[in-house]
C-alpha cells in the first residue's frame, strides 16, 4: 500500500469561531505563527505524500495562496536583505502539489470526500481532518501507512477519551491484534457513555481504499440530510475489514474556542524560548 494523495476537506463555514471567519478561513486561525492548515500539510508531506487535494469552497481560496509562492515578496525581502523575515516565509512548505475541487452544499464528510474520487482514481488515499493536530515524534499518517502496507486495509486513527466525552466521538468496538492495533469489530457514531463499545474514539486520520466511494455513495442522508462517513466506514468494515491504530502523540482539537486556545498553549510549551516565560505569565493570570 503505497499512499501517495492526501485529501483535506476545508468547506466548512467554521461558525464557532464568527465573526473572525466572516472573511478568514478557520484552517488559517493562527497557532502562534503558523496557520493550523500548515501542520496538517507538514504531516503530509513528512509521510510522504506530495500530491494534497483540499475539498474546498467560494470561501476558501486563501488558503492555496497561502501555499503559493510569493515571487515580488522574495524579491522584496532578498533586495532589502531581510534575511531573517525570508527565512521566516521559507517555513511555508512547497514542495508539493496543490489540487482543489469545491464542494457545492455542506452535505457531510462523506459527501465531501465523494468529490475526491477523480483525484483519487483506484487508490488508497489518506484523508486528514483540519481540525486535528497531532503533535508526535513520528508523523502518526506515516506510521498508518506502515501498518497498512502490512495488512492491506483500511486503517483510522483512535484515541482514548475521557468518558464524558464519548458522546462527542464515533467510538469503536476493538478486538486487540497488537499493542495500539485493534481490529474493528463494529462502530457508532456519538454514543451515550453506558452504551459505548468502549473508550477509544476515532479521530481525524484515515487512510482508505478506492472502494469507499461506493460505500458512501450506498449511504442514505441522516436526519440533517448529511452522508456520514461513520456509516460508509461500517460497510466496508463488514466487507473488506477495518483497522485502529491508537497512535503516540498530542492531539489538540482546533474545532471550538476553548480547544483552540489549549492547542496555541501546548503549543508554546513546546517552543524552548516561551516555555518558562508561559509557566510564570500563567501563574500571574490565575493568581497561582
Amino acid at each position: 500500500m503505497n499512499i501517495r494523495k492526501a485529501i483535506i476537506p476545508v468547506a466548512g463555514l467554521g461558525t464557532r469561531f464568527l465573526p473572525y471567519t466572516k472573511a478568514i478561513p478557520k484552517e488559517m486561525l493562527p497557532i502562534i505563527d503558523l496557520p493550523a492548515i500548515q501542520f496538517i500539510v507538514e504531516e503530509a508531506l513528512d509521510s510522504g505524500i506530495k500530491s494534497i487535494l483540499f475539498i474546498t469552497s467560494k470561501e476558501k481560496y486563501s488558503i492555496e495562496d497561502y501555499f503559493d509562492k510569493h515571487f515580488y515578496l522574495e524579491y522584496f525581502l532578498k533586495k532589502n536583505k531581510k534575511y531573517d523575515l525570508l527565512a521566516q516565509l521559507k517555513r511555508v512548505p512547497e514542495d508539493f502539489t496543490i489540487y482543489s475541487v469545491r464542494q457545492k452544499e455542506a452535505k457531510g464528510l462523506g459527501d465531501a470526500i465523494l468529490y475526491a474520487q477523480d483525484f483519487v482514481g483506484n487508490e488508497e488515499f489518506a484523508v486528514f481532518l483540519p481540525d486535528d493536530l497531532i503533535f508526535s515524534k513520528k508523523p502518526v499518517m506515516g506510521e498508518m501507512m506502515k501498518i497498512g502496507r502490512i495488512y492491506k486495509k483500511a486503517v483510522l486513527a483512535v484515541e482514548r477519551v475521557e468518558k464524558r466525552k464519548i458522546s462527542d466521538y464515533g467510538i469503536i468496538k476493538p478486538a486487540a491484534i497488537k499493542d495500539r492495533l485493534y481490529e474493528v469489530k463494529d462502530m457508532v457514531e456519538k454514543p451515550a457513555p453506558a452504551k459505548a463499545f468502549s473508550n477509544l474514539g476515532i479521530v481525524g486520520r484515515y487512510i482508505l481504499p478506492a472502494s469507499i466511494f461506493k460505500y458512501i455513495r450506498s449511504t442514505k442522508p441522516g436526519a440533517r440530510g448529511e452522508i456520514q462517513l461513520t456509516d460508509a466506514l461500517r460497510k466496508l468494515m463488514q466487507e473488506e475489514g477495518l483497522l485502529a491504530y491508537e497512535f503516540n502523540g498530542l492531539r489538540c482539537d482546533t474545532g471550538n474556542k476553548f480547544s483552540y486556545v489549549l492547542a496555541i498553549l501546548r503549543y508554546a510549551s513546546m517552543q524552548k524560548e516561551m516555555k518558562n516565560k508561559l509557566k510564570k505569565e500563567i501563574k500571574k493570570i490565575f493568581n497561582i
